[in-house]
């Protein structure tokens, strides 16, 4: 196929293509066989086609010139250590999404069209210049019709369109990357990376999807005085528009409008840090793009959050293993976060190594007093190993280490004296003490039985399933078959025994678990390791019995 079939706008492969010469990215455009897209100057210029040391910061302005899905494609890859190096992760993460904005009547125009209404029947009045702007969207203050003040989020006119076709352009670069062996990504397949970050823009260009984040929230932190979320007006929001409530604050990154104000600063960053903390370690769910820009303070020492856009999220597996990552650095326990890293299974070989250069990084804060550890520094080298050993870091996991980074950031700018271990102490000894509390283990084990129990009823019928379809494999091997459906009988019959092993094994862990919990003691033992190893004890002689039972009637 040819590239005028392949492509649909050569009119936006050729910038790309003058754009990475511009940058002295000639020896590229060679390798991939595109230096015919060149005018004849160009090509003439040999001194541009030598490869040259991979250069972080010209990429970076690569994608800055090119803009639009490029950007979006540089912050991805700022997130992604398994993929660029640590230098690279750091140069894209200076890209700046500001564009100018687009006209006030096209605007105009993408609400009305959204809202299926005048913007006079909405709205009593619209700022016509945008407060703020990106690549995606830009962002209108307006008043509703019962008073309120918003902030309109409008999708940039054909930006779906535009960012369709750079992602098209997208992939016939990984194309061709592929089909010369071109190794960029630590040896991952680029277009496997294109096609999650084309996932990754879908997600982004639906405000539907970012209200739902709000929304999510605004629950979750509705009782936390100190902190405000905005509320989503759902009438007026669509895919490409988005009504929120206007938040009137002071942007954090305005360091002198701070400083000249009544705000006691210290309180504002501690409230701020305990709050993504607890969207971390409490709910899982936490803003993963906590910059100056997208915090406010407001009146009384408040603290809000807006744009939601990004979000780490955490299941209830990796939100334990992170924290106890976090645990291991607070509490300068480097065998803690070694085995965290072995137990998440993230190390596919050489882990003997791993562990040794992982304890080297560790190791040095274990001889300092906490309010020397700077953790940038420590998750800085972190994540410089995890590229050198080709670690595929679960994306949750690296949002909440660069979420850190830059609360770590914006809190020395503020105070210099600010320390992330310490100042998370007393929050983590908290979800230490609720791990080991009876309520939380109860909960754990209520959470095991009800899996148990699906196992359990599921477990014959699917057996019996798979067994079925294997009789319908060949119909010529009716005696296996025959024996087969004796043996989906004899599993049948042994289910409940597999259940009752489960349970038992249950009991017996979270009683031993509870050995520690000594408000309440029989026989100075805890009360709760009793009754669950008594309760382990019958059910064994419950079993025992059963086989007996069965054994003798088959002797008979």
């Amino acid at each position: 196929m040819s590239i005028v079939q392949e492509i649909k706008d050569l009119g936006r492969l050729d910038h790309i293509i003058n754009v990475l010469f511009k940058y002295e990215f000639g020896h590229f455009i060679e390798k991939l066989r595109l230096k015919d897209r060149l005018s004849l100057h160009q090509r003439l210029q040999k001194d541009k086609f030598v490869e040259k040391p991979s250069d972080a910061y010209k990429l970076r302005k690569v994608f800055e010139e090119l803009g639009g899905a490029f950007i979006k494609l540089a912050q991805l890859l700022s997130v992604r250590p398994d993929l660029v190096s640590k230098e690279y992760m750091d140069e894209f993460s200076k890209l700046q999404d500001n564009v100018p904005g687009f006209p006030f009547l096209e605007a105009k125009k993408i609400v009305e069209s959204e809202l299926k209404k005048p913007l006079k029947e909405v709205f009593d009045d619209f700022d016509e210049e945008p407060i703020a702007s990106a690549s995606i969207a830009q962002v209108h203050k307006a008043k509703l019709n019962n008073g309120k003040a918003v902030a309109v989020k409008i999708q940039r006119p054909n930006i779906k369109e535009m960012m369709e076709r750079d992602i098209d352009l997208m992939v016939f670069f990984a194309k061709k990357l592929e089909q010369h062996n071109y190794n960029i990504l630590n040896g991952t397949s680029p277009l496997t990376i294109i096609n999650e970050f084309k996932k990754w823009t879908e997600k982004e260009m639906d405000f539907e999807q970012e209200a739902a984040n709000t929304e999510i929230f605004h629950n979750n932190l509705s009782k936390d005085k100190n902190v405000a979320i905005p509320i989503v007006y759902r009438d007026y929001s669509t895919k490409k528009v988005l009504t929120l409530e206007y938040i009137d604050g002071i942007e954090l990154h305005d360091i002198e409008k701070v400083k000249k104000s009544n705000i006691n600063i210290r309180k504002v960053i501690v409230d701020g840090f305990n709050c993504i903390l607890k969207q971390v370690f409490v709910y899982g769910f936490f803003h993963a793009d906590p910059h100056p820009g997208n915090i406010l303070i407001l009146d009384k020492n408040r603290i809000a959050f807006v744009d939601f856009g990004i979000v780490g999220n955490l299941n209830d597996e990796l939100k334990e293993q992170v924290s106890n990552l976090f645990i291991g650095i607070v509490n300068n326990d480097s065998g803690r976060i070694v085995e965290t890293f072995l137990d998440m299974g993230l190390v596919k070989s050489d882990a003997d190594i791993f562990r040794m250069e992982l304890e080297n990084i560790i190791k040095p804060i274990q001889g300092s007093e906490l309010k020397d550890v700077i953790i940038s520094e420590v998750l800085d080298d972190v994540i410089c190993l995890a590229h050198k050993y080709k670690v595929k870091m679960p994306v949750g996991l690296v949002l909440f280490g660069k979420t850190m980074l830059t609360l770590e950031g914006i809190a020395l700018k503020y105070n210099p004296n600010f320390k992330i271990t310490v100042q998370s102490r007393h929050f983590l000894e908290k979800i230490i003490r609720q791990r080991k509390s009876p309520k939380e283990i109860i909960n754990k084990i209520k959470e095991h039985s009800i899996k148990l129990k699906d196992f359990a009823v599921s477990f014959p019928e699917k057996t019996s399933m798979l067994l079925g379809g294997v009789k319908n494999v060949d119909m010529g091997l009716k005696y296996i078959d025959r024996d087969i459906r004796n043996l989906a009988t004899e599993m049948d019959r042994s289910s409940n025994r597999v259940t009752f092993g489960l349970i038992i094994t249950a009991l017996i862990i979270a009683s031993t678990i509870m050995m520690s919990y000594d408000q309440i003691t029989i026989l100075n033992i805890s009360a709760f390791s009793v009754i669950g190893f008594s309760m382990a004890g019958l059910l064994i002689i419950f079993v025992l019995i059963s086989m007996i039972r069965e054994k003798k009637f088959k002797v008979r």
